[in-house]
């Protein structure tokens, strides 16, 4: 359980670090979904400062995803990306979708991500049950071929 509790404080902290981070609240978030090779893998597309709406919708089709798959694998793209609100940050069906995700998500890939996400990503693996691997914009197909891969 004191594994749980260090990895849920690191989640938290590393949302308020992109939170605080964010480059511009000037513009509106979005959230996109993908299209992705097979059902279990979830794709997505966030940019603009995302609020507490893009973070709820993302939140509940992970969510949905878990109830209906042992494992996931996840790829996340980031091109205009510059931060979250405190509210999306910090809103409990994003929590918890976070949470679950630790003992669900086989493989997580980021393209594209600010440098401190990125940062927190490819480190982990020393942490975290799940294998994770940042791709700049150019390489997005090599990441979805790294995510469907079994």
């Amino acid at each position: 359980m004191r594994a749980r509790t260090v990895l849920l404080g690191l989640g938290l902290l590393g949302l308020g670090a992109v939170a605080l981070g964010a480059q511009s609240r000037g513009r509106p978030g979005w959230l996109r979904r993908l299209p992705s090779p097979a059902p279990h893998i979830l794709a997505f597309e966030l940019g603009g400062h995302v609020g507490r709406p893009e973070i709820r919708r993302m939140a509940e089709t992970v969510l949905a995803a878990f109830d209906r798959f042992e494992r996931v694998d996840m790829l996340v793209v980031l091109p205009e990306f510059t931060g979250l609100t405190p509210a999306a940050a910090l809103d409990l069906k994003g929590l918890k979708a976070g949470f679950r995700s630790l003992g669900k998500v086989r493989r997580y890939a980021v393209v594209e991500p600010p440098k401190i996400a990125a940062l927190m990503i490819e480190t982990s693996d020393w942490f975290m049950p799940v294998q994770a691997r940042t791709f700049p914009l150019t390489q997005w197909d090599a990441a979805e071929a790294w995510v469907a891969r079994r």
